[in-house]
């Protein structure tokens, strides 16, 4: 423009000159006349000012463009990143703008939604099509209805879709008569309530039941005594599928409804919970706080591996208002039918027998606590029992040991321990059987005055061709650098199951964060060494890794997960690891053991390949990389850990960190990276492709090293990555992943600003 003006000026300025040259070749006559050109002058002053003009203006108006579509963008950034569907109208109710949620929710196959459609036609299709329940039955009047609301917004519109979603809409005039809506999936929290209709409904049944069967058990004690049976599992062999053990209950109840219990159930596919109990007193509040304490035991032992935990955590529950000073003898015991380790609390049961081999039953006189329910603030303890193949188990209460006969003789301790080794019984039904046929013969006529329960568990262990696949158990010091050898030998336990093998490098960054934040902040102001226990177990869908640690109590599911849409710079360093175990494992759950954090994680299977087929699995890494990374970590994981390689391309430097990215190798990357920083370079590539993983300590050093080049006028770019590099990329947040490119080709354009 500028020139254009100038170019005009001139013009108008030659043709002035031009039009007075006749006057200086004529004769010398002169005129005091005014000269012709000084309009044409004067004319060519003011183009030349308005060239400027324009200039200015244009410039103006170019940034102002500018700023105008920069606005555009971010405007539109921000209503496709709302969770929710977003569109505006204009005053004839025309479509203006909507996101990317909205145009899926209201489009359909060949027919996008485009800005100018008519709000009525966008309804109408919907309706039509068939996906608004309400309109099913008359289309025509519910758009009607639909356009009223849409024009006369009042409040909040819920509107049901045909395939059961739930959609909250708010609409809102804008000031030019248009209109801006926004509309939220609730179906989530509409399920919920109903779900919580039920349960309220089953809840307000059950109580009414308990209420009816308080009523009439004091009339009716045979109906008592049918309830209290209907509760204990009664079916048996109690689990036929299982080769590993043999199990047997029995409840022979006395004349008045008793209190006596026994239960038994799979916490999952590996571990059994059984337990045996007797409620102090006779008659209908016997019944219903053998009912309570049952009930709490099955529902707490669900979530809780420890039976000291699920015993106190149960004996605070029912001394709550426990007027009356009811309490109940409990022997609770969950036995791992993988490796026979049986863990087991009694709180002031009779003790059991175990019977190892071909030997006699011994009594088990270990007490880890008193009653249950009388009083709350007790720490109960529990005792470990490993158990060989062929061990068998006797549980009883002392409706056995105190039945008496018409002499008022006790069957007693000596006589039930001399039956057990009497009977030539193969099998735990058999030897209860024969129990339960002396103690009828020693009572005679006499009348049965307690409950008799029996409870026996015979372990088989496991068959031969599981022998190899033992539950993994290791421990390791409060130190960071012991980290890769437990590592190593997890991955040549996990190395053991096909479809295990592609969870290594996530599992290993599992326990490179978990174990980390152990070492670093179980512990503060205490400088003496700590053990660090690690389990881990295959099962036919999962593998499972339990971190167990004596530091101070910490779960931390409640750390509130880091703000992944802030400015690099605005974060906070750290806060990534356990968002990133929460969100690759399928379940991740912590409870506080008798003095103990225990954090346990699960991450299902990927599924079986054929075994002919070879190509990368989901981390990216074959199965033969896999094998010749355990080789390569068991020979010397430290010193694998601290290899990273550096070389130059021109101006621009390019790392590469080795095997892996974790604890205890990104020192050494970091410190590479500072020193490249420090001498002046400004242009660094990170390679990803030749760690097998990444945890959030070597994500903190790229942060870190991101911040400082910014800072210093610089700029780092990521590149390569096998797939669980590049899933943590992506969990980490949108601004790390604008970083990182696919090939080192392309990082080295992008860092040179190409």
């Amino acid at each position: 423009m500028t020139e254009k003006a100038s170019a005009m000026g001139l013009a108008l300025s030659g043709a002035h000159v031009t039009g007075m040259i006749p006057l200086y070749v004529s004769s010398n006559i002169t005129t005091d006349a005014p000269q012709p050109g000084i309009e044409v002058e004067l004319l060519a002053v003011v183009a030349v000012s308005l060239s400027t003009l324009l200039a200015i203006i244009d410039r103006q108006l170019t940034t102002a463009s500018s700023l105008v579509r920069a606005t555009h963008t971010r405007m539109i950034e921000a209503i496709e990143s709302l969770p929710q569907w977003f569109s505006l109208f204009d005053s004839d109710d025309r479509l203006v703008i909507c996101n990317h949620k909205y145009r899926e929710m209201v489009s359909h196959a060949g027919a996008d939604v485009q800005p100018g459609d008519s709000f009525e036609s966008i309804i109408r299709h919907i309706a039509e099509r068939g996906e608004i329940s309400a309109a099913t039955e008359d289309v025509e009047s519910w758009v009607q209805t639909r356009i009223d609301m849409h024009r006369n917004p009042e409040g909040p519109y819920l509107e049901h879709r045909s395939n059961g979603e739930w959609i909250q809409i708010n609409e809102r005039k804008t000031h030019d008569g248009g209109i801006v809506a926004i509309a939220t999936d609730i179906t989530a929290l509409k399920n919920a309530e109903q779900a919580a209709e039920d349960a309220k409904a089953r809840l307000a049944d059950s109580l009414a039941l308990v209420e009816a069967a308080k009523a009439r058990m004091q009339e009716e004690l045979n109906v008592g005594r049918d309830i209290q049976r209907s509760m204990l599992p009664r079916v048996f062999p109690a689990f036929p599928d299982r080769k590993e053990l043999e199990l047997y209950a029995v409840l022979e109840p006395a004349m008045e409804v008793g209190g006596d219990l026994y239960d038994f159930f799979m916490v999952d596919d590996q571990r059994l919970c059984f337990a045996i109990g007797d409620v102090s007193g006779n008659g209908v509040p016997a019944a219903l706080f053998m009912a309570m304490t049952k009930i709490m035991v099955k529902t707490r032992a669900m979530s809780d591996p420890s039976p000291a935990s699920i015993v106190t955590y149960v004996n605070d529950a029912l001394s709550a208002d426990n007027d009356s000073c009811m309490f109940v003898t409990l022997y609770l015991g969950i036995l791992n039918l993988r490796d026979g380790r049986l863990l087991t609390t009694n709180a002031g049961h009779n003790p059991p027998l175990l019977k190892r081999g071909d030997g006699q039953f011994q009594w088990l006189t270990a007490q880890d606590g008193p009653m249950v329910g009388p009083m709350q603030g007790i720490a109960f303890k529990e005792s470990t029992i490993q158990l060989d193949p062929g061990d068998e188990l006797f549980f009883y209460t002392d409706g056995v040991t105190e039945a008496d006969n018409v002499r008022r003789e006790l069957f007693g301790n000596d006589r039930l321990k001399t039956v057990l080794d009497q009977s030539q019984s193969a099998s735990v039904v058999d030897r209860i059987g024969a129990v339960m046929k002396a103690v009828k013969t020693f009572a005679g006529n006499a009348p049965q005055a307690d409950d008799i329960t029996m409870l026996g568990v015979l372990y088989h262990g496991v068959s031969a061709s599981d022998a190899s696949a033992e539950v993994f158990r290791q421990t390791m010091p409060n130190q960071l650098m012991a980290i890769p050898d437990l590592q190593t030998s997890f991955e040549q336990y996990v190395g053991q199951w096909a479809r295990a093998k592609p969870l290594i490098p996530t599992i290993n960054m599992a326990l490179d964060d978990l174990l980390n934040n152990v070492v670093q902040y179980a512990f503060p102001n205490d400088s003496s060494e700590h053990v660090i226990e690690v389990a881990g177990d295959v099962r036919d869908d999962c593998v499972v890794l339990t971190i167990t640690d004596d530091g101070i109590p910490f779960n931390p599911l409640t750390v509130a997960a880091p703000d992944l849409s802030l400015l690099l710079h605005e974060r906070e360093i750290g806060g990534l690891g356990i968002h990133l175990v929460r969100a690759m494992f399928d379940e991740v759950t912590y409870h506080r053991k008798v003095g103990r954090n225990v954090l346990t994680v699960k991450k299902k299977l990927v599924m079986t390949e054929p075994a002919s087929v070879r190509h990368t699995d989901m981390t990216g890494i074959t199965t033969l990389e896999i094998q010749r990374g355990q080789q390569r970590s068991s020979q010397d994981p430290r010193r694998i850990a601290m290899s990273v390689e550096s070389r130059q391309s021109g101006a621009v430097v390019i790392v590469t960190p080795q095997h892996r990215f974790d604890t205890n190798s990104a020192p050494e990357v970091e410190r590479v990276l500072t020193d490249h920083i420090e001498h002046g370079h400004r242009q660094i590539v990170l390679d990803l492709s030749h760690i097998s993983y990444i945890s959030s300590i070597g994500l903190r050093v790229i942060l870190k090293v991101v911040m400082a080049m910014t800072r210093s006028g610089g700029k780092m770019v990521l590149c390569g990555g096998n797939e669980h590099v590049r899933t943590v990329l992506q969990l980490s947040g949108a601004m790390i992943m604008a970083f990182h490119t696919s090939t080192l080709d392309e990082a080295v354009s992008k860092v040179q600003g190409a």
